[in-house]
């Protein structure tokens, strides 16, 4: 995730904006970010903060080129109806229902093209438009307590709770005695880089 929605997003986005400035080509580049991107998310957290990372990223590089004629435009679909779901290592409830509310893949081009050049943060479908008015209207704090007090009573969370720290030598409390002797595992994390 954060090689795919960050470090190649922004090469790639120097790459052709470079062109198209060097060549004085008027254009656009177009990111997908997510929904995502507006809340916390816990078990998915290096997905939810790298497409905060490329909003933001696109509306500040869209403050720098317009005056030069490239337009840039972020687009936070619902979830559309792809084959990502069926990549995902480890499914989570939350996602399985945010599934039944996808976007037809079809729906996307023509409204990205039709909203380039007359916003920078474009918003597909019922789910995207939802979380971005409840996010405007509930403050952040607020909302990432309201997650974090609501979160260990949720099925997902107890499921990947279970797991949490495996292969990072993380031991619990009930698992001390037997792990005081135990050499600890090899690093293994979705969330981690390292």
């Amino acid at each position: 995730n954060l090689e795919c929605n960050a470090t190649a997003s922004v090469a790639i986005a120097h790459y052709f904006a470079a062109k198209m400035l060097a060549k004085n080509l008027r254009g656009c580049v177009v990111f997908t970010s997510s929904a995502s991107a507006y809340i916390p998310n816990p078990f998915a957290i290096i997905y939810g903060a790298t497409k905060a990372f490329l909003s933001q990223f696109a509306a500040s590089l869209a403050v720098e080129l317009q005056c030069k004629g490239i337009d840039v435009c972020v687009v936070h679909p619902s979830p559309v109806a792809s084959n990502f779901y069926n990549s995902v290592q480890h499914k989570i409830d939350a996602m399985e229902n945010f599934k039944k509310l996808a976007v037809a893949p079809s729906r996307l081009p023509k409204t990205i093209f039709s909203a380039v050049g007359r916003v920078v943060l474009l918003d597909v479908g019922a789910t995207a438009i939802s979380m971005r008015l409840f996010v405007a209207l509930v403050p952040y704090n607020f909302l990432a307590a309201l997650i974090a007090w609501l979160a260990p009573v949720l099925p997902d969370y107890k499921a990947n709770d279970a797991d949490r720290g495996a292969g990072l030598g993380v031991v619990k409390s009930s698992e001390k005695g037997a792990a005081a002797n135990a050499k600890p595992a090899a690093r293994k994390s979705s969330f981690l880089p390292w």
